[in-house]
């Protein structure tokens, strides 16, 4: 039996917000900032004021209300109706699991690929069998879930740390240019709003957040113990993202006008290649590969424990996950294109309830107890 313990030792506390940086950081969470700096120019810090509420303050107060909530998603929402907690959480599930964000992953793994080798492909087998490997991978860190945290921190989070150190070190300290004026007619605010709003960091964290439940069980703390220590770790990571999105937009103001309608991932290869030269170009396409996997990891690992949890045990962890993995692997190689068209119109109804859930359980978690006791 394992013994209790009454908190997290500091190490331990950093090494689970280091993992869920690694899971934040995969794919539009990487590349994205760098182009929201160089279209805000000399407005970068307003806009990142309209990024912080949307892609961090509302991501950590995911993990504050599940903090608060004492427990996962599935938990908290069943208190409002098993029936809208299946269906809001399974339409969450699929869409951050196989129907979209996972199969996203390993899209932007094999772009970044494309980018890396040159390899321009006649036909989708090669894709098939780079899919095929990757989802492989990432079930080779989640097959054992007690290992797939420990994995994460000591393959993943080292190199992804080192990568953006030195990319954003070196854009600080050289800038390519100076800031020009934003391009965007509308204000700065809403753009980093809006822009924070569709990177999906809040429906994510929600998600995350059983994972490091989990493992702060795993450890051994004691229940009571669970919600601080989750709001501690939750701090620690979107801590680190909140330093790495700032870092990035201001590298990407110090553009100025040199890559005119270059967005993405490749305004941030360009901008590398300036930096670092070729090799870190090639360094930067090794690392986002790796954030679209420890993305891929968190979401399936999530989404696998979740359906297991609504089907109470009938199926198996690993059934689950293979069957997820599988889907993805379909969802990739068939594109993105199509299920996108019917994907989107559902996130833009589960965002605002996950921000209302949100909220309710960050701010006010024990409303309903109070009024039975009125």
């Amino acid at each position: 039996m394992k013994n209790h313990i009454q908190k997290l030792s500091l190490g331990k506390m950093l090494i689970l917000g280091g993992v869920i940086f690694s899971m934040h950081f995969g794919g539009s969470s990487m590349i994205w900032p760098m182009t929201w700096g160089q279209e805000s120019g000399s407005d970068i810090f307003i806009a990142f004021v309209g990024v912080f509420f949307t892609a961090l303050l509302f991501p950590l107060l995911g993990y504050v209300a599940l903090a608060r909530g004492k427990g996962n998603l599935y938990q908290v929402t069943k208190r409002i109706s098993t029936k809208f907690a299946k269906i809001f959480c399974g339409i969450i599930m699929l869409v951050l699991g196989p129907l979209f964000a996972i199969p996203r992953m390993s899209a932007a793994a094999w772009d970044a690929f494309i980018q890396l080798t040159g390899y321009q492909p006649n036909n989708f087998i090669p894709i098939a069998v780079f899919s095929v490997m990757y989802y492989l991978l990432v079930y080779w860190f989640i097959s054992k879930k007690d290992d797939t945290v420990d994995k994460v921190s000591k393959y993943l989070f080292p190199i992804l740390v080192i990568t953006v150190i030195a990319i954003i070190g070196k854009g600080l300290l050289t800038p390519l240019s100076s800031m020009t004026m934003k391009t965007y007619e509308i204000p700065a605010f809403v753009y980093g709003f809006t822009e924070g709003y569709a990177t999906l960091e809040l429906p994510c964290a929600l998600v995350y957040a059983t994972i490091i439940i989990e493992s702060l069980r795993n450890t051994g703390l004691r229940e009571k113990k669970l919600d601080k220590a989750l709001a501690k770790v939750g701090i620690i990571g979107i801590g680190f993202l909140t330093l790495t999105h700032l870092g990035h937009m201001l590298v990407g103001a110090s553009t100025g006008d040199l890559f005119i309608n270059v967005k993405y991932a490749s305004l941030y290869t360009k901008v590398v290649i300036e930096l670092l030269g070729t090799m870190g170009g090639a360094i930067f396409n090794v690392a986002l590969m790796l954030a679209a996997l420890t993305t891929a990891i968190g979401l399936s690992l999530a989404t696998s424990d979740y359906f297991v949890e609504v089907n109470e045990g009938k199926l198996q962890y690993k059934q689950c996950a293979i069957v997820i993995l599988g889907l993805s692997t379909l969802v990739s190689i068939m594109g993105l294109t199509t299920i996108i068209k019917y994907t989107g119109p559902l996130l833009d109804t589960i965002y605002p309830a996950a921000i209302t859930l949100t909220l309710y359980y960050a701010l006010i978690p024990n409303l309903t107890e109070k009024n039975k006791n009125v």
